[in-house]
């Protein structure tokens, strides 16, 4: 019998639950830990800077005020200096239907944060900076001392961060200390990240921006607000973000609050920087919202002229990496500490054990969900850990010792162990006809969880989705989702991502249409918007509606326009209630617009309901 969906839906959420939850873990286990009380004060300038900042508090600054009056509000000369008090403080709460709102970390620190423009080049600006006396704060205001993640963090702060500008303040690119992992650089990202304003251009009264930080790429709105004679002064707020770094799919989101910037025309430079924002952010698979609210600010307290010692041309050759720390490899003491936590939690526990625990649980009606997650992190972790077991597993799926659910959840566990000799398992699984459809299926299904495919795996769902077998449909689906994930070229030399393009005529003689538009929807390749309009007057109308929803992860916002003037006016009924399903996932106003009109004037109950139902936050 065919497994349900509902527990693969399960076990994938389990192995989320893993990743998700150690880094909160790891956050906060440093974030609380307590430590000696600090001084009751720590004056502003008592950090001193690197070089000839030390003498930063007795420097009128004169040069640097007479060279900002005549640029404008980032037009200091290069050896302006400038230092900040720095304090920024970040609340994380989860919520979750069952368990309500509950606290999730605390990252408090304090500092001064030293910027010192280095070099100009026609309308960019070079800018290096740097985080002097970081401390991180516990809960009762003490500092946290001793926790190696919190060590790593600091000394990635003492080490100098280049940045290069346009003329208006936006990120050109950022230049890294070498030797730093994706998780302080991403750190290095949100804590200078307090200092980047744009400014405005002559006679700007406000203006849009797309913006990115360490959560992803974002949309924001500037205005102009009213300042004395020698400053400008700006507000943000940020809209919403077309991209979240770690996410296929955009995910729910709401941003509130804003930030504010002040510049200093006699300094040329920004004099004050605060955030006071807050995001929500769904994590649909888990059923949970997480909560981030950061107050920040960033107060010079002091500037100066100091001659600048660089070699410039490796400088600007070295400020290339984006804002956006979408592309980090991130988690990696998390990961660290929650492995040694699985050994030894896993030590003794054999793989009969575990299997014979989830044939008893999944025998239960109805089965304990919580125990068969419990059981299943036990088991894919214990494949992560050890070879032995993943060859085990695969032995026993050969010799059909597993029956149909729990031979689908020993594979889900493989596709969450993710290792090498997991994933040879799962193809080897998957490509073997003389297994049942049931498991096959199984194999393609769990190969979803995989965030680096190997070449042979991604080679075979391709072969399998060209073929005339029972499963081409599934591995179209999971082709489309793992293309994108692929860093390695077919025998062919194609990428498998072009490989999945070439396939429309050959999707069409099949009947495969409408599966293959959803796996480009997977995909989500530049050329989207274009595929999904050409089958929008196609005569099957779930052609059509899988061109909708192939715009579902397009952050462009003709996407809303096409499925508002496309799909939403579509004859059959199917079509629009896949429109209203793409559109409940967007933040653009157009988009909640059509679904109030939708929801009172379709034609169609379900559809009308579908909209309703999106409108207050439901499925």
């Amino acid at each position: 019998m065919r497994s349900q969906p509902s527990a693969r839906l399960l076990l994938a959420v389990a192995g989320s639950v893993v990743v998700f939850g150690a880094a909160l873990a790891a956050l906060a286990h440093w974030a609380w830990t307590e430590a000696p009380q600090l001084p009751a004060e720590r004056p502003a300038a008592a950090v001193a800077g690197t070089g000839s900042d030390s003498a930063l508090v007795a420097d009128t600054g004169a040069s640097t005020r007479a060279a900002g009056a005549r640029a404008g509000c980032l037009g200091a000369p290069a050896g302006a200096n400038f230092v900040y008090r720095l304090e920024d403080r970040s609340d994380f709460t989860l919520h979750s239907p069952e368990a309500g709102t509950q606290p999730g970390g605390r990252l408090h620190v304090e500092g001064n944060l030293t910027a010192m423009v280095l070099d100009r080049r026609g309308d960019e600006v070079l800018v290096r900076e740097q985080l002097d006396g970081l401390v991180f704060l516990g809960a009762d205001g003490r500092a946290i001392e001793g926790d190696p993640v919190q060590q790593s963090l600091v000394a990635a702060a003492a080490t100098p961060l280049l940045v290069r500008l346009d003329a208006r303040g936006r990120v050109l690119g950022l230049g890294f200390a070498e030797g730093l992992d994706g998780d302080q650089r991403n750190f290095l990202r949100g804590m200078h990240g307090v200092l980047r304003f744009q400014a405005p251009a002559a006679g700007d009264a406000d203006w849009d921006a797309a913006e990115s930080d360490t959560t992803g790429d974002y949309a924001a709105r500037y205005e102009v607000l009213p300042a004395a004679d020698d400053e400008v002064r700006v507000r943000r707020t940020r809209r919403h973000y077309t991209q979240v770094a770690g996410h296929d799919e955009l995910p729910a989101h709401a941003l509130r609050g804003h930030g504010e910037a002040t510049f200093a025309l006699e300094h040329g430079w920004l004099a004050m920087a605060m955030l006071d924002e807050t995001m929500t952010l769904a994590l649909p698979l888990l059923e949970l919202q997480l909560r981030t609210e950061r107050r920040a600010t960033a107060r010079l307290v002091a500037s100066a002229h100091v001659s600048v010692d660089e070699d410039l041309t490796a400088a600007w050759r070295r400020a290339t990496a984006p804002a956006s720390g979408a592309g980090e490899q991130v988690g990696r003491f998390a990961a660290d500490n929650e492995r040694q936590a699985w050994q030894q939690r896993l030590a003794g526990v054999s793989l009969d054990q575990l299997l014979d625990r989830l044939q008893q649980l999944l025998a239960q009606a109805p089965a304990d969900a919580e125990a068969v997650d419990a059981a299943f992190q036990q088991l894919q972790w214990l494949a992560r850990l050890d070879d032995e077991v993943v060859a085990g597993i695969r032995e026993r799926l050969d010799t059909r010792q597993l029956p149909g659910e729990l031979a689908g959840v020993a594979l889900s566990a493989l596709g969450a162990a993710g290792t090498p000799s997991a994933q040879a398992a799962l193809d080897a699984v998957r490509s073997d006809r003389s297994q049942g459809f049931d498991i096959r299926q199984a194999a393609t299904i769990a190969t979803l969880q995989l965030e680096a495919p190997s070449p042979q795996l991604v080679a075979g769902l391709h072969r399998d989705a060209g073929s005339d077998f029972d499963g081409r449909e599934g591995a179209l689906l999971v082709l489309g989702a793992l293309a994108p994930r692929s860093g390695s070229a077919l025998a062919d030399g194609r990428s498998p991502l072009a490989a999945l393009l070439d396939m429309e005529a050959d999707a069409a003689a099949r009947g495969d249409l409408r599966t293959w538009l959803l796996a480009i929807g997977n995909a989500a390749p530049a050329q989207t918007v274009q595929i999904a309009r050409c089958h929008l007057d196609h005569a099957d109308p779930a052609v059509r509606a899988a061109a909708c929803v192939a715009l579902r992860r397009i952050a462009d916002p003709v996407a809303v326009t096409i499925l508002i003037d496309r799909g939403l006016t579509d004859p059959m009924p199917a079509v629009r209630h896949e429109c209203v399903l793409v559109l409940a996932r967007r933040s653009e106003p157009a988009a909640r617009e059509a679904l109030q009109r939708i929801a009172q004037q379709d034609p169609d109950e379900n559809v009308r309901g579908s909209a309703s139902r999106a409108l207050q936050g439901g499925s």
